[in-house]
C-alpha cells in the first residue's frame, strides 16, 4: 500500500513540475492576461515595446528541451469531463489542441538562453507532418505526452510528440505509444518578423543521429512533393491513367442532358455530393500569446467537422486514423469569420478507409472575399460499415481526388519511416 501511495505521490510531483514548465514556455495567454488591456495597448498611438537583445546561441542537447505533460483522465474526473464525447470516449480534437500547445512549448524551451529565459523570438506552427493514432485513448487511463526536438535547421525545428499510457502496476515501464505526431515550428524575430536563427542541436549518439536522419528524409520527401504540386505541374502519367479510368467507369452514368447525371450504384458516390460546412466567429478566448487564433483550436474544429462528415458518408461511426501533412499558410485574426468546408476526397473501399479534406477560409464580409488559410486532411476507417467509392465528375474534383491520393501516399511513407525508429 505504501509503495502505491509513494508512486502516486511521485506522479503528482512530476505532474506539478510539468505544469510549471508548460506555463513558463506556454503558447497560450496566462490566466491573468486581459485581452482588453492588450487591445488598448495595440491600438494606442503611444504604444511602445522595450526591445530585448537576443542572447548568444546555445548548443542544446535533445534532453535539454524535453517536456512532459499529463492527461490524468482516470484520476481527474473534472478533466475527463472536458474531454469526453457522447459515446463515452475521448474527444481527439481536444488532444490535437494539446499536441500543438506542447509543440510550441518545446520550441520555446529549445530556443531559450543558457539561463532558460525566453528569447525575443516568436514561434509559429508552420506544418504538421503527420499524426497517427496507433491505439485507442481510454477515458479510464492516465496518459503522458512527451515532446522532443529531433531536428533543427536555421530558423526551424521539428518536434516529435508521443502519447503513452502511464503504466499500471505490473505493466511495462515504457509502453508502446497510443499516438505519435510530428510538428514543424518556425522562429521569427519578435520585432522585425524576419527569420530568427535558433539554437543548434547536439546529437550525442547513433539513435539521435538516426532520428535526425529520418527528419531529413521526411523534409526531402515533402520538398519533392511541393515541386510537383498540382498548381505547378500537370498530373503524372500514372495519375492521368487513373483519371481516365475513373472517367471511363462513370461516363456511362451521364445522360444526354448537359450537366445531368444518372444515379450511381449504391457503392459509389459523387465527390461533390459529400460536402459539409460550418461557420465560426473567432473569439479572443481562443487566442494564443501572439494574439492570433490558436492553431490547435483550428485543428479541433476541422477534426470535429470531418468526423461529422465521415459519419454521414458511412452512415455509421468512423474511427480516426491519422492527420496527413498540411501547412498553416496564413494566421487567423481574432474576430474573423471562419468558414470550414469539408469533402470526402478519396476512399479505399477494399481497406474500409477514406479521407476528408477540410478547407479553412476567412471571410471578409466588407470586401465579400474569402481567403484560404490552410487545408486539413483527416483519414478514417469504418470496418463495421460500407465505405463507398468516391468518384469525381469535374476536372476540379479530379484534382481534389489526386491531391487526397497523394496525401494518403505521403502520409503512409512518413508513418513507415517513423515506425522504423520505434521498432529499434
Amino acid at each position: 500500500m505504501e509503495k502505491v501511495e509513494e508512486k502516486h505521490k511521485r506522479m503528482l510531483e512530476r505532474y506539478a513540475e510539468s505544469q510549471d514548465i508548460l506555463d513558463k514556455y506556454s503558447v497560450m495567454p496566462n490566466k491573468r492576461s486581459d485581452y482588453m488591456s492588450i487591445l488598448r495597448r495595440i491600438t494606442s498611438e503611444n504604444a511602445t515595446d522595450v526591445r530585448r537583445p537576443k542572447q548568444p546561441l546555445v548548443l542544446k542537447r535533445i534532453s535539454d528541451s524535453v517536456i512532459e505533460a499529463y492527461l490524468s483522465f482516470k484520476d481527474n474526473l473534472a478533466l475527463r469531463e472536458e474531454y469526453i464525447n457522447y459515446y463515452g470516449d475521448i474527444r481527439l480534437g481536444k488532444i490535437l489542441e494539446d499536441l500543438d500547445r506542447l509543440a510550441g512549448a518545446v520550441a520555446y524551451k529549445h530556443a531559450s538562453d543558457a539561463n532558460g529565459d525566453l528569447a525575443p523570438t516568436i514561434f509559429v506552427t508552420a506544418a504538421v507532418d503527420r499524426i497517427d493514432l496507433k491505439a485507442t485513448v481510454s477515458p479510464n487511463r492516465n496518459y503522458r505526452l512527451t515532446g522532443t526536438v529531433t531536428y533543427v535547421g536555421f530558423s526551424s525545428m521539428e518536434i516529435y510528440i508521443q502519447l503513452q499510457a502511464v503504466p499500471e502496476p505490473g505493466e511495462s515501464s515504457d509502453p508502446d505509444p497510443n499516438l505519435v505526431a510530428r510538428f514543424t515550428m518556425v522562429g521569427r524575430d519578435k520585432y522585425t518578423g524576419k527569420s530568427s536563427q535558433v539554437n543548434p542541436l547536439l546529437l550525442e549518439d547513433e539513435d539521435q543521429r538516426r532520428l535526425a536522419k529520418v527528419s531529413e528524409q521526411i523534409k526531402e520527401h515533402k520538398k519533392e512533393e511541393a515541386e510537383r504540386n498540382l498548381l505547378k505541374r500537370a498530373p503524372s502519367v500514372e495519375e492521368r491513367l487513373v483519371i481516365h479510368q475513373l472517367w471511363l467507369e462513370t461516363n456511362k452514368y451521364q445522360d444526354s442532358m448537359y450537366e445531368s447525371h444518372s444515379m450511381l450504384p449504391s457503392d459509389m458516390v459523387w465527390l461533390d455530393k459529400t460536402s459539409m460546412e460550418s461557420v465560426n466567429v473567432c473569439f479572443p478566448s481562443e487566442r494564443n500569446v501572439h494574439n492570433k487564433i490558436f492553431g490547435g483550436y483550428l485543428m479541433r474544429l476541422a477534426h470535429e467537422l470531418s468526423f461529422a462528415n465521415g459519419s454521414v458518408f458511412t452512415r455509421a461511426r468512423p474511427s480516426y486514423v491519422s492527420l496527413d501533412d498540411f501547412s498553416f499558410k496564413k494566421p487567423v485574426n481574432i474576430g474573423s469569420i471562419l468558414r470550414l468546408t469539408s469533402q470526402v476526397v478519396y476512399s479505399e473501399p477494399e481497406n474500409k478507409t477514406f479521407q476528408v479534406a477540410v478547407s479553412a477560409d476567412v471571410i471578409d464580409n466588407m470586401k465579400k472575399t474569402a481567403e484560404r488559410t490552410n487545408t486539413f486532411y483527416f483519414n478514417f476507417c469504418c470496418p463495421a460499415s460500407q465505405v463507398r467509392r468516391v468518384v469525381p465528375r469535374t476536372y476540379e474534383d479530379m484534382m481534389k481526388y489526386l491531391e487526397g491520393r497523394r496525401r494518403d501516399q505521403t502520409g503512409k511513407i512518413i508513418s513507415k519511416l517513423q515506425s522504423s525508429i520505434q521498432k529499434r
